[in-house]
């Protein structure tokens, strides 16, 4: 039985119990945090523990716990369930009750964790355009919220439509990441990306990629996807995805640069 992390406790799952009156079942007021655990170690943590302390903001949430209070909440989950290899996950909602007005800017926090196999190789995978519906490019866009039913409803097209993956636009019909990653580019050995005022998830992988390769912010549109060289997709959980075709297009994409990319960050981690 798993052990998990809830408002100061360590608790078997089977005793975690959430209130009905919890603000992240009823209104979805929250954010949540992906972290990957290689070799008994957290990876790329600090960049999490921003993106934390970013979406507390966003959020008007008062009691923004130290990355120390993480760390050592953590290494005890990691411990106590002896993970090798894996990821937990960092559930954040606000506290209190109330309805729109919420009557304590404190948060609830659960930290659950699983065990998984470590970085390797991914399949080159399929996607699909999903216009449906639009996302906001407003601030609340970049954070990983507890509302995601544009991607849950973009999951459900592509699975439709055969496709491994869908492509996200915002209000401008720019397409800006998919459903669980953030989508790269290159064209002409130049590697874009959309820029945050698009409205992307401003993905921990993302800035590990930007800090490891020359990477160009810039707004994308259909033409931009279905005349690159290589496209690639990146998330916290299995690093560098790489893209082989868009459904309904015959062009094939290479991914020679995003297998690279993804032998480094495999390489990194056995070092930890």
């Amino acid at each position: 039985m798993s052990i998990f992390y809830y408002n100061s406790k360590f608790l078997k799952q089977k005793n975690i119990k959430i209130s009905p009156s919890n603000r992240a079942y009823n209104y979805g007021d929250g954010f949540f945090e992906s972290i990957r655990i290689i070799n008994s170690k957290t990876f790329n943590f600090k960049a999490h523990y921003n993106r934390y302390t970013i979406a507390c903001n966003i959020l008007k949430i008062d009691d923004k716990k130290s990355i120390k209070y993480f760390d050592r909440i953590l290494k005890k989950l990691i411990n106590k369930n002896n993970i090798i290899n894996g990821y937990a996950k960092i559930h954040v909602s606000r506290g209190g009750s109330g309805k729109y007005l919420p009557n304590s800017n404190n948060s609830d926090i659960i930290v659950t964790i699983k065990s998984s196999d470590k970085f390797k190789f991914n399949n080159a995978i399929s996607l699909c355009f999903f216009s449906n519906e639009l996302k906001s490019t407003s601030t609340l866009s970049n954070i990983k919220s507890l509302n995601t039913l544009i991607p849950i409803l973009a999951s459900i097209y592509a699975n439709d439509q055969n496709a491994d993956n869908a492509l996200l636009q915002n209000t401008k019909k720019n397409i800006i990441e998919a459903t669980n990653s953030n989508l790269f580019i290159i064209k002409n050995n130049l590697v874009y990306t959309p820029p945050k005022e698009d409205g992307p998830v401003l993905g921990t992988m993302r800035s590990w990629v930007i800090k490891q390769v020359k990477v160009k912010e810039k707004s994308l549109n259909k033409k931009d996807i279905l005349t690159a060289d290589e496209i690639f997709l990146t998330n916290s959980i299995k690093g560098i995805i790489p893209v082989s075709r868009i459904i309904n297009n015959n062009r094939k994409y290479v991914f020679n640069f995003s297998n690279k990319l993804q032998s480094k960050l495999i390489n990194l981690s056995l070092d930890l």
